[in-house]
């Protein structure tokens, strides 16, 4: 990986980035720096994030990274059978699911931040990216965070 921090992101961070806080036909410049990140080695997503992405523009730029997205091989599968057992509770309707036990291994294994649009929770509640993150030292982010610790200025 080239120097910098490190990021896996979650579909939810890229769904506002794109459809919600800074939308590429008002950002524009966004863009180049995006894929730029992406180029550099220093943007990823879990593969499970693809699965997740709706039809239409953001799914269409997102598939056009060839870098983008990491295949979620057997050290990852491991990660997210131990996230799993200690954060989701098949009793419950709540915890971390479907991209995001992906998201969190895939930073956990490679010393990454996490950048997901999740707020608050709680490890008995409520266990989503940013506590469990947080209970295993994971840094996690917003989005608008990572632009400003890059020093993107739009």
């Amino acid at each position: 990986m080239a120097g910098g921090i490190c990021y896996s992101i979650d579909t939810s961070a890229l769904i506002n980035w794109w459809v919600e806080d800074y939308s590429p036909d008002v950002f524009p410049g966004l863009l180049p720096k995006m894929e730029d990140l992406i180029g550099q080695d220093r943007l990823r997503a879990a593969r499970s994030v693809k699965d997740e992405l709706a039809t239409g523009d953001l799914r269409t730029w997102c598939l056009a990274q060839p870098d983008l997205f990491v295949d979620e091989d057997e050290e990852i599968q491991k990660r997210v059978a131990g996230l799993m057992a200690a954060y989701q509770n098949p009793k419950k309707t709540r915890g971390i699911d479907q991209a995001d036990p992906f998201v969190v291994a895939l930073a956990d294994m490679n010393g990454w931040h996490v950048v997901s649009a999740e707020r608050g929770g709680s490890l008995e509640n409520n266990p989503n990216i940013p506590t469990v993150c947080n209970a295993m030292g994971v840094q996690h982010i917003r989005f608008f965070e990572m632009l400003r610790g890059e020093g993107w200025k739009l």
